[in-house]
């Protein structure tokens, strides 16, 4: 195609991302006796698409856009971007106030008003596509190829008020459960709030070091944006409570081992993990109704009916050695009063040490040991022969309210061998951080859960007669019984270390550092 010669007269207005500033344009041509449409027309020709740095595919899909609406425009009038178009070109420039990852749509400089209308609408129509499906395939491990959504549905998406926040209107084009536009607002507000701050600090715990944790803690809350002045001790703590809320601590205003993490971590990182946040749920399929849902992080199951919330209960998750793993399944089986099968890491590396102490430690304990199904008496072992790497034993603690498991365990089938279940150590369930498991998931107040389960399931009994029997009744006889679901719930067990509670964001500790891998694939 050839290109028509350079006019005399330059053209009215010349755009570029979100500055006003004069740039010189791409390609020239005629508009003097043009009307709008016509321009439009002139500048979805392929050469002009192209010289845009956009491909033969951009080029299609523009033209299709266009056509549909009879070359009418969505964000110029005759000589300029209109204030819409201007506050839409800086923000699709700024996805990250989105909660999508930068670099996706890149503008090239020095393009008119006309090719700046074209990038808006393409660049809104990746934005919108990216809102609805997300840019991370999780399955994968990858990102998302670029994407626009269909031609005939983009007219929907461009009935922006210039009057009303950008991203509250882009808010909406995304998933509509609640966690998700608690995040996009969460996100909103630290951006409004607090300065994106991209210091990290070397915070010491108020044990280890108290001058030093207080002087680098007012540093870190002043960079962050919580704290105003210095050498104010009560002000300090007030800063001190509100930041520790804000990121699932205990607000009692002390420099402990999590506070010091979190004030390490810069606020870039944290909006970053809140716009991963915000990926996941993007990317995951709709829950069924009824469902038990664990999140790592945030140290919590809930109990969902008909997408209502039935029952929620504190859980201690496993320490960064023996990491819980993200599953889903179907809870199948309730166990009162449950043997413990101890794992072989635990009985080698943990029991057998205690036994060379004393052989008495298995009485003590309630365990029973088995050597090829056989019952093996305890005493009558030299535990000084045997070896961490060699231990030949099938180590069995018996039910009772002592039972590691405590007196109830939900199963459910899967690879790692987990499962949730009762304790006897309690006092754990009051810590903000409760990694301190060795992979199940300790649960506070199981037999409440059980019931709730329980009463909106028919039981199946395997004995001659069908009993109907209460879960109370069954733990009174302080037996070992299972009760097995008719109707089996799915479990998801996730990690997600950005949340809600109520309608506030709350960024957790991310304990095992898993959301490290997806931020690198992020910001790829």
């Amino acid at each position: 195609m050839k290109l028509l010669p350079y006019l005399l007269v330059p053209l009215l207005f010349v755009y570029a991302c979100s500055s006003s500033e004069e740039q010189e344009e791409i390609i020239p041509f005629e508009i003097s006796d043009l009307s709008r449409s016509e321009k439009l027309k002139k500048a979805l020709e392929l050469d002009y698409i192209l010289a845009l740095g956009l491909s033969e595919e951009d080029h299609r899909y523009l033209n299709s856009v266009y056509a549909g609406q009879k070359y009418a425009s969505f964000w110029i009038n005759d000589s300029t971007l209109t204030e819409t178009g201007v506050k839409l070109a800086d923000i699709l420039q700024t996805p990250e106030k989105l909660g999508l990852p930068a670099g996706r749509n890149k503008r090239t400089k020095g393009q008119n008003f006309i090719q700046a209308e074209l990038l808006n609408t393409l660049f809104l129509s990746r934005i919108v596509q990216d809102l609805k499906l997300g840019t991370i395939d999780f399955e994968k491990k990858t990102k998302r190829v670029i994407s626009t959504i269909p031609a005939n549905e983009l007219s929907q998406f461009t009935q922006l008020d210039q009057d009303i926040d950008l991203r509250e209107q882009f808010l909406t084009f995304g998933s509509s459960d609640t966690s998700y536009q608690v995040l996009g607002r969460g996100l909103i507000y630290m951006y409004d709030n607090y300065p994106m701050d991209s210091s990290v600090f070397q915070v010491e715990t108020i044990k280890k070091d108290t001058l030093k944790a207080i002087t680098e803690t007012t540093k870190a809350l002043i960079s962050k944006g919580y704290l105003t002045i210095e050498n104010d001790s009560l002000a300090l703590m007030e800063a001190l409570k509100v930041f520790q809320t804000h990121n699932g601590l205990n607000p009692d205003g002390v420099i402990g081992k999590y506070t010091a993490m979190a004030l390490n971590e810069s606020t870039v990182h944290k909006r970053d993990r809140v716009i991963l946040g915000m990926e996941k749920i993007r990317a995951h399929a709709p829950y069924p109704q009824k469902r038990i849902c664990i999140n790592i992080p945030e140290y919590t199951l809930r109990f969902y009916i008909s997408d209502s919330l039935k029952s929620e209960h504190n859980i201690v998750a496993g320490k960064y050695e023996n990491q819980t793993p993200e599953l889903t399944s179907k809870l199948n089986k309730i166990v009162a009063y449950p043997y413990w099968n101890v794992p072989y890491s635990i009985s080698s590396k943990e029991i057998l040490p205690a036994a060379k102490q004393n052989a008495g430690y298995f009485q003590k304990h309630n365990y029973k040991i088995y050597r090829k199904g056989e019952l093996v008496d305890p005493l009558t072992v030299n535990w000084g022969k045997i070896k961490e790497n060699n231990f030949p034993y099938r180590v069995v603690q018996e039910p009772g309210k002592s039972n590691s498991l405590g007196i109830i365990k939900f199963d459910f089938p899967n690879t790692h061998s987990v499962y949730f279940h009762d304790t006897p150590s309690k006092s754990l369930f009051g810590a903000d951080v409760r990694a301190y498991s060795h992979g199940c998931m300790r649960t506070q107040n199981p037999v409440d859960l059980a019931r709730k389960i329980i009463e909106r399931d028919q039981l199946e009994y395997t004995e001659n007669e069908m009993i109907v029997d209460s879960l109370d009744s069954i733990m009174a006889r302080g037996k070992n019984y299972t009760i097995r679901l008719l109707d089996p719930i799915p479990i998801f067990v996730e990690y997600r270390t950005v949340t809600r509670k109520d309608n506030a964001m709350i960024i957790h500790i991310d304990i095992y550092g898993r959301d490290e891998e997806y931020l690198k694939i992020m910001r790829n």
